[in-house]
């Protein structure tokens, strides 16, 4: 008979628990005074509740404003007019502010305290984290530096689980997409397992994880995320088809452009984009010795201002050897547009500052996928840099 007492005890102190939290609308009793109710008047203010109270609830005014927030939220939902919040890393700060003043009625931005403990390992918070419950959620992330990758993983992997509506990843560059095959027993594709890592983002409450990526660099690649990821391929050529249209309008449309590919993995890439309104010119890398040599494979480069388009650039040996060889081939003028300006170890100073100044490139087109480059770049001659937020706050609508 004792031991049915306890347990019917137990139940009814657990039931209470249950009850005080529902009361309590999910506020944290850790961040919150709690005050005691009717069967313990007597006792002073606690910061967190003692074992086995049953009547705990929210200082007023801190209910009141709990509960505002909920019926604006409520509200905003019913009329669709509910914003989506936007984290991102320190590096893409200026490209979120951005995306926000592309779509100031449907992004705000959240913010993330990023520190360091003494060790090294990121410490970070997500400021007002109970605001996002329940709230379309995104986070624009930049993995340009692989010391950055494991502090923005992380939180990418916490935010879609703080109970958020939906959740987004906005990548610009996938950086690791040139390495998506193995030609040698031995060699790892990290492509491969950066997709993984991504599909393997938790599921928010409204299903799995939205990934969007520009000009990913092979669209097989899409094969390598799995089902907890739903990704969205986007490109940055309707921004450069903009730029064309200009340099028309500023010539009266008596120069004629040619859209040149330095191999055919980039022709059937981007070709689509622009067959029905460009010539098109395709180059291609042949074997001499121990040398590879850029050639002309079809198309005439006679007398138009030619340029070259591809999804990124690292050197940029292969974009001047195509240059030289279109001049050579009666191009009045050559340009280069790249989605990613990758540019490692500064080889973008091989555009600004030619050993020959017949290996000036009329105009360099990259977007701001790679914050370090466009930062090095800012304000310097061929360098022209198009901004992908437009394009991400379209995306953010879907």
């Amino acid at each position: 008979r004792r031991r049915l007492e306890t347990n019917a005890r137990e139940r009814r102190e657990r039931a209470n628990e249950r009850d005080a939290r529902k009361e309590c609308l999910g506020a944290s009793p850790a961040s919150r005074g709690w005050v005691l109710g009717e069967s313990s008047k007597r006792e002073k203010t606690r910061k967190t509740p003692p074992k086995g109270a049953d009547a705990y609830v929210l200082e007023p005014k801190t209910m009141k404003k709990r509960t505002q927030q909920l019926e604006r939220m409520s509200s905003q939902a019913e009329r669709g007019t509910m914003k989506k919040i936007l984290f991102y890393c320190p590096d893409m700060e200026k490209m979120a502010r951005e995306v926000q003043a592309n779509d100031p009625d449907a992004v705000e931005l959240g913010t993330i305290k990023w520190r360091r403990f003494p060790d090294g390992y990121p410490n970070i918070f997500i400021e007002n984290a109970d605001d996002i419950r329940g709230r379309h959620v995104a986070f624009l992330a930049s993995f340009h530096d692989a010391a950055t990758i494991f502090e923005q993983i992380s939180v990418v992997y916490s935010l879609p689980k703080m109970f958020v509506a939906s959740f987004t990843l906005i990548l610009p560059f996938f950086p690791t997409g040139t390495f998506e095959r193995v030609d040698k027993e031995g060699e790892v594709p990290t492509a491969v397992t950066l997709a993984r890592m991504l599909s393997n983002i938790p599921s928010s409450r409204g299903g799995p994880t939205s990934t969007i990526i520009f000009d990913i660099h092979a669209l097989q690649e899409r094969f390598y995320f799995g089902d907890g990821v739903s990704p969205l391929f986007e490109s940055g050529i309707p921004l450069l088809l903009q730029q064309l249209a200009e340099l028309q309008n500023e010539d009266d449309g008596d120069e004629e452009i040619a859209i040149a590919y330095p191999d055919e993995g980039a022709c059937k890439r981007f070709h689509g984009f622009f067959e029905d309104e460009f010539a098109e010119v395709v180059c291609t890398k042949v074997r001499e010795g121990d040398k590879r040599i850029v050639t002309l494979k079809e198309g005439d480069p006679v007398n138009k201002h030619v340029v070259i388009v591809d999804d990124l650039v690292q050197s940029g040996g292969t974009l001047i050897e195509c240059m030289r060889l279109l001049k050579a081939k009666g191009a009045t003028k050559v340009s280069a547009y790249v989605t990613h300006g990758v540019f490692p170890n500064s080889s973008w100073k091989k555009f600004t500052e030619p050993k020959d100044a017949s290996d000036r490139f009329e105009h360099f087109f990259i977007t701001d996928s790679c914050p370090l480059t466009v930062a090095a770049v800012a304000g310097q001659s061929p360098f022209r840099v198009m901004s992908l937020a437009g394009s991400i706050a379209r995306a953010l609508r879907i």
